[in-house]
């Protein structure tokens, strides 16, 4: 009997690898704060400066940033060469102990990312959520009984980091971050990514 082949057709492509060690610039140099820039407030900490990966400082980790977004959008999603891919904004965020994210997604970005600095166990998940207009596979008002949860049927799905993880996902992507349940601060550097080039062949579109 053979075995049935499934295709996770249209499927988010959440992309993450270790991208080993390396030397870290001097991440408490920089200035930190709760307060979001349009008014209201984080839960935890985070840089002022928003273009982190912009600082001579930080050469050699946005190359290294760079080196996983060529992997992402050139051998899994196979864009063309012709379409380049940069980084917009950057940002270093420092959770302590019972501290978290709530539900969002990334504005004016498609892809955005996270390179975890110093990930101790416990540490909180990074959590994905489905979009609540999905009906894939099914309605989200219908609410199934489940025997095993998967990256098929799941509503959310999680993934523990470790130190010298890099993830990178689309921006549309709701995406969360469970309270930090260890001793230690949780250091991760966020960014997005946009895209430049000529576009498209009916419609076509230059964004320099």
């Amino acid at each position: 009997m053979n075995k049935p082949m499934i295709f996770p057709l249209f499927s988010t492509p959440v992309y993450v690898n270790n991208v080993g060690d390396f030397e870290r610039p001097n991440l408490e140099a920089l200035q930190y704060t709760s307060t979001l820039p349009g008014g209201g407030s984080y839960s935890f900490l985070s840089s002022v400066d928003k273009k982190v990966l912009h600082r001579p400082e930080f050469k050699h980790v946005h190359d290294i940033v760079m080196r996983e977004i060529e992997i992402y959008t050139r051998e899994l999603l196979a864009v063309s060469r012709s379409v380049e891919f940069y980084i917009t904004d950057s940002w270093i965020n420092r959770y302590r102990r019972g501290q978290a994210a709530g539900p969002h997604l990334h504005h004016n970005s498609l892809i955005s990312g996270v390179l975890y600095l110093h990930a101790a166990d416990r540490c909180g998940d990074l959590v994905f959520h489905r979009d609540v207009l999905s009906l894939i596979p099914f309605p989200p008002a219908l609410d199934l009984d489940i025997d095993k949860f998967n990256i098929y049927n799941c509503k959310s799905w999680g993934h523990t980091p470790k130190t010298n993880d890099i993830c990178l996902f689309p921006s549309v992507v709701s995406h969360s971050v469970d309270p930090n349940e260890s001793d230690e601060e949780r250091w991760c550097l966020a960014f997005n990514v946009f895209a430049r080039g000529d576009f498209g062949v009916l419609h076509k579109l230059s964004i320099r």
